[in-house]
């Protein structure tokens, strides 16, 4: 399988070896085989496997999760951040399968970056819905909504599922826009990483977005969402 005698190197044939393996046999999501039984099956010392190995995690072919093992990455789907497209919107346009389950709701006082990014007073009331998305089954992002009770009070009583957008055109008459998204990467909490089901070594995507209504220039919900990095890759449109 390997030839000592060929000009190219022998992690780079291995690391097609390996690419080879990948696709006739395994899955996303599935575990790959360990370094230990990788060095005996290709003759190797495990200096020469750890480089194919790292190859092909730049290649997003394999992705290493620390203290669980080397894993196929999952296809990333591109999540698209513009003015009105929302994340079921953007997930269906992939003609994938979007579900979003609540997982809390409250009414809180607004305060400090809340109160900031809504243009809201402290102590003001506002709506928190914490939801879980997936795509095809699978769990992809946890996203946190703040929403002004007074835009939407049936929020509170009739919002189950779906996208949250749709429900404040149907029982508001609202128009979400985006009019700012901040995107950065960060660990996540023990919570977050339960909800996600990633190790907490592995970071996420964090958007924090601000939507205002487009007839009134109202803004009317500031999110914070976290992807699954080796899940979701982020495309944003540049209007020229």
């Amino acid at each position: 399988m390997i030839d000592r005698y060929s000009p190219e190197k022998i992690y780079m044939q291995i690391s097609k070896a390996i690419e080879a393996d990948i696709q006739d046999v395994f899955e996303p999501g599935d575990l790959y085989l360990s370094e230990k039984v990788l060095t005996e099956k290709f003759g190797v010392n495990r200096h020469t496997v750890r480089r194919a190995i790292e190859e092909l995690v730049k290649q997003g072919i394999l992705e290493k999760r620390h203290g669980f093992g080397t894993f196929i990455a999952e296809k990333r789907l591109a999540y698209c951040i513009k003015g009105h497209q929302r994340f079921t919107e953007s997930v269906e346009a992939n003609d994938l399968l979007a579900e979003s389950t609540v997982l809390n709701k409250k009414v809180i006082s607004a305060r400090g970056g809340v109160a900031e990014k809504l243009q809201l007073k402290n102590n003001d009331e506002v709506i928190q819905v914490d939801s879980l998305r997936k795509v095809e089954g699978k769990v992809a992002a946890l996203i946190t909504h703040f929403i002004p009770k007074d835009i939407c009070p049936a929020i509170s009583e009739k919002y189950e599922s779906g996208s949250l957008g749709e429900f404040l055109k149907a029982e508001s008459n609202i128009q979400p826009k985006r009019i700012s998204s901040l995107v950065s990467s960060a660990m996540p909490n023990a919570e977050d990483s339960f909800r996600l089901g990633m190790a907490s070594s592995q970071p996420v995507l964090k958007v924090k977005t601000v939507n205002e209504d487009t007839q009134t220039g109202r803004r009317i919900e500031y999110s914070i969402t976290r992807f699954r990095s080796d899940m979701i890759q982020l495309e944003i449109l540049i209007n020229t």
